[in-house]
């Protein structure tokens, strides 16, 4: 028969060796001999009267070891046995004994020991953690260094302070002339040479003869004498050059002018019409215009050497009779200069118009005392005959009253008429051809001595320059007149007959019209005589005319 307590004894007996062997299987796995084996065969008790059992598994290798609890240090040298899976199992018995497996001796590539040197670090595999190993002083031999050196990568010096840089080189902004741009400022800013790279020139004769052999020196000095002083009138290279564009852009005035003009009228092509196209009928100064419009002109003219004054009662009545009178019967003006203030109003629609002119006029004749006063009045009116898109003909009526005194020289003496045509043809859009057709007789003139005459002419307006608001108008007029038949006194007895004489004129001119809201038009204009008669040789205007 059993004694009871040796029940509780022997369960107690149990208990201390598995708290024994439980104590020493936690220091054997943290400090494992160098000959126990990477693996362990797989130990269980088989006393069924065991209180638990236990068993070793071999380790499956693991990549990046990593031990529960402790600190992950990479590791960089020397290898370490595999860790035993010590996990006890709930219902597992102490094992009996720890048998080194044979394969336990085979290092694992996976393992390494922790290490302080921070240079080699082992990165983990995906999916791992790093290795956790602590080096252990007598578990291991040394590390190997020639190992370690083969590991740490080869890193470059550092530069040293001392070695060469490149310099950079600052150039203050110097002033320069750029056509384009006018005066501007230019930095520079570059690398500096290599004073090794440096080629230094090679005296030769040329440049020893630079520098006297007679002056003395010490080293590369030379002392400059008292005569040798700078210029005091020296100018900088730079500044001359500037002074060099600046008195080519003086030089090249016209040159600028006519330069910008050229690209103001390339500027044109291509643009919608403007006011200019709008008064190309209008530009003309002696041709009268072919359309009818609504007007005021205020014009300024000078003419110098009207010759044979009293001519078929053209300009004057006959000397001695309605005409200026003298002293000497036999004597004659040969020459009159006079300025003329004219204001002309002109009303009217498209087909029709009526112009009324009133003339101020200043005489200067050569022998008679200067004088002025009211000229003769002239009514002209315009009757549109055809009007089609490239040509418009114009009846022309001008009616001349005398109303100015013919014994001072300021009318002719009576009615004259001057009936006629005129034309406008357009050759383009920014061009207007002019022509005209008149005759010009006496009513109640002292016959025999007045005499008609033929009137013709041609000219062109052109549009230089066009835009809403401002346009450019050049003009060039030809007029010629022929004195088909008449009398003029020359100084003798009885004056000489005309059968024929032509006078042909030119005029230049050009027209500038603003529009701000109401139409201003400025005229100049001049003209000279070509032939060897004339009325004038000599005549300028100018023309200030608003249109409503």
């Amino acid at each position: 028969m059993t004694n009871p307590l040796q029940v509780p004894l022997r369960l107690l007996i149990w208990l201390l060796l598995g708290c024994a062997l439980g104590a020493v299987r936690p220091a054997d796995a943290q400090y494992p001999s160098p000959e126990a084996g990477r693996s362990s065969t797989a130990l269980s008790s088989t006393d069924p009267d065991a209180p638990f059992s236990w068993s070793i598994d071999e380790p499956e290798p693991i990549e990046g070891l990593l031990l529960p609890e402790l600190l992950s240090v990479p590791v960089t040298v020397g290898t370490m046995p595999a860790t035993l899976n010590a996990t006890p199992q709930s219902h597992g018995h102490a094992p009996h004994s720890l048998a080194p497996s044979p394969a336990a001796t085979v290092p694992s590539p996976h393992v390494r020991m922790a290490s302080s040197d921070p240079l080699s670090d082992l990165p983990a595999v995906e999916g791992q953690p790093a290795v956790v190993l602590a080096q252990s002083d007598t578990a291991l031999p040394p590390p190997d260094r020639g190992a370690i050196a083969q590991d740490v990568p080869q890193r470059n010096p550092l530069p040293s302070p001392d070695a060469a840089r490149p310099r950079i080189l600052f150039q203050p902004a110097v002033p320069s002339w750029d056509p384009a741009a006018g005066t501007i400022l230019r930095p520079t800013v570059h690398l500096a040479d290599d004073p090794a790279a440096e080629i230094l020139p090679t005296p030769n004769a040329i440049a020893t003869e630079l520098v006297p052999s007679t002056l003395s020196g010490q080293g590369d000095r030379i002392a400059i004498a008292e005569d040798l002083q700078p210029d005091p009138v020296w100018v900088p290279s730079a500044a001359g050059d500037r002074f060099e564009t600046f008195r080519n852009r003086r030089r090249k005035p016209l040159a600028k002018m006519f330069e910008r003009a050229a690209r103001a009228m390339r500027s044109q092509a291509g643009r919608d019409v403007g006011v200019g196209v709008e008064r190309l009928p209008f530009a003309l100064f002696e041709i009268d215009a072919s359309q009818p419009s609504n007007n005021f002109r205020l014009r300024f003219e000078s003419a110098r050497d009207w010759e044979f004054a009293d001519r078929v009662e053209y300009f004057w009545s006959r000397i001695g009779k309605k005409g200026p009178e003298f002293a000497n019967p036999l004597a004659f003006e040969p020459s009159v200069d006079y300025q003329d203030i004219r204001l002309s109003f002109e009303v009217g629609g498209s087909k029709f118009s009526a112009t009324t002119e009133l003339p101020l006029r200043f005489i200067d004749p050569t022998n008679l005392s200067n004088t002025g006063g009211m000229g003769d009045m002239a009514i002209t009116t315009k009757t549109v005959m055809i009007d089609g898109d490239s040509l418009q003909l114009t009846q022309v009526l001008r009616n001349q009253l005398s109303t100015g005194s013919a014994k001072r020289g300021l009318g002719n003496g009576h009615v004259s008429m001057e009936p006629g045509f005129v034309a406008s043809y357009k050759w383009s859009d920014r061009t207007l051809i002019h022509n005209e057709l008149k005759l010009w007789f006496p009513i109640g003139g002292e016959p025999g001595f007045s005499g008609p005459v033929l009137r013709y002419g041609m000219g062109f307006a052109n549009v230089l320059y066009d835009s809403d608001t401002f346009a450019i108008l050049p003009t060039f007029e030809l007029v010629g007149w022929s004195i088909l038949t008449g009398q003029k006194s020359v100084g003798l007895p009885n004056p000489q007959s005309i059968d024929g004489e032509n006078i042909i004129n030119l005029y230049p001119g050009l027209r500038i019209v603003r529009d701000n809201g109401r139409l201003f038009e400025l005229g100049i204009n001049g003209g000279f005589s070509v032939t060897e008669r004339h009325w004038y040789r000599s005549v300028l205007r100018l023309d200030l005319r608003w249109t409503f």
